[in-house]
């Protein structure tokens, strides 16, 4: 993954992304998934940038197989 490619979040979604995380117990793979997918969704909505619901989708769908 390059550095370049993982979008920077402001604080307020950082610490929404590190309570999931925290309390999911997720991975630092799962933690990079989750930003690289936060920015694929802000891409396809045409966004400038991650927004809050950019993000819990992107946690949702990452943390989706744990569930199953």
């Amino acid at each position: 993954m390059n550095v370049d490619s993982t979008p920077v979040l402001d604080r307020r979604l950082t610490v929404i992304l590190r309570r999931f995380v925290k309390e999911l117990k997720l991975s630092a793979a799962t933690y990079a998934r989750i930003l690289i997918l936060a920015r694929r969704i802000a891409d396809w909505a045409k966004a400038e940038k991650v927004s809050t619901a950019h993000l819990l989708e992107a946690i949702q769908l990452c943390t989706l197989e744990r569930t199953e």
